[in-house]
């Protein structure tokens, strides 16, 4: 059996990128927003839902293996992808050359949203042991912080949109690089299915960040005293 040559290492890593991106990163990210979107329902639909997942066994090895470990590798690919990348949007305006450009783009940007994102929430959640329970109110009270502000409102404006656009653009790459989609129609087709898809995600992360400024309501633990 021969040696895998460098050609091959970086071709496997490419189809790992693509695969981490839809199986967990885009998973994560439909089932994030869905659940972030029964704010726009009621405060204590949303409340009962993070009791739920902080209360989840194992859960920071579940956040580690699903979530950090796959979003890290995809990320570090991005931006290799990104330095390597020959962007010729400009002298070749063809529309998927714009998508390509704004998928490198959107994952920038993502990556800088994301660390924010996690040093105001998770973060402080462990340092302060905010856990079980008492997570709830805690998040809670960050969100109503960020959204009352139009800084805050900004970047998680922008952060949604850079995520739902990068996810849905990026799920038609997915389908056209693993030969799920084959054909010129069936390719513009499917762009316009995922782009659809996208857009509805993007409504529901505008929804609850417009519900949260709109309406901030404190909450309490759901059991008082549970550790």
């Amino acid at each position: 059996m021969g040696s895998i040559s460098k050609g091959q290492v970086h071709f496997l890593l490419l189809k790992i990128h693509s695969l981490t991106g839809l199986v967990p990163i885009g998973l994560f990210l439909t089932f994030h927003l869905l659940v972030n979107s029964l704010r726009t329902v009621g405060v204590l639909p949303y409340q009962w839902s993070i009791d739920v997942i902080n209360n989840l066994p194992f859960l920071i090895w579940i956040e580690i293996f699903f979530i950090y470990i796959p979003l890290l590798f995809h990320s570090f690919m991005g931006i290799y992808i990104t330095q390597v990348a020959k962007l010729n949007a400009i002298r070749y305006r063809y529309p998927r050359n714009w998508m390509y450009v704004l998928q490198r783009l959107t994952g920038a940007v993502v990556f800088v949203f994301l660390i924010y994102h996690m040093g105001t929430t998770v973060a402080p959640k462990i340092w302060n042991g905010h856990h079980l329970f008492e997570a709830a109110p805690f998040l809670i009270d960050v969100m109503n912080q960020e959204f009352a502000t139009w800084t805050g409102r900004i970047i998680y404006l922008v952060g949604i949109l850079s995520a739902t656009f990068h996810f849905a653009n990026g799920l038609w790459a997915f389908c056209i690089s693993w030969g799920i989609i084959v054909g010129p129609r069936a390719q513009r087709n499917a762009s316009i299915v995922f782009m659809l898809f996208g857009g509805a995600l993007t409504v529901l992360g505008f929804a609850t960040v417009l519900e949260f400024s709109l309406h901030p309501v404190d909450v309490v633990p759901t059991f008082k005293g549970a550790s």
